[in-house]
């Protein structure tokens, strides 16, 4: 499981990178380096903790999950959710 810390962006260019990025089904699908990010816009978004999945841990029967990251195009490796 991924250690979950607080992330303060501080930078809002890419916040709203991030934001345009997500999955319209309000998934992050990220590297080992953006899962972090993605967990605080998930928060800030659903006011909520989300689950985080290993992609390669984990199959999905009805759906791919994209193999990059949205926010900087490295091997997609989490679903924030």
């Amino acid at each position: 499981m991924v250690e979950q810390k607080k992330v303060f962006v501080t930078d809002t260019k890419q916040l709203e990178e991030l934001h345009t990025e997500r999955d319209a089904t309000g998934m992050y699908v990220v590297c080992k380096e953006h899962v972090e990010l993605a967990i605080d816009m998930f928060v800030d978004e659903y006011e909520d903790a989300p689950d985080v999945v290993d992609l390669k841990e984990t199959k999905f029967s009805d759906w791919d999950p994209p193999v990059k990251c949205k926010e900087c195009e490295q091997k997609a490796e989490f679903l924030v959710v």
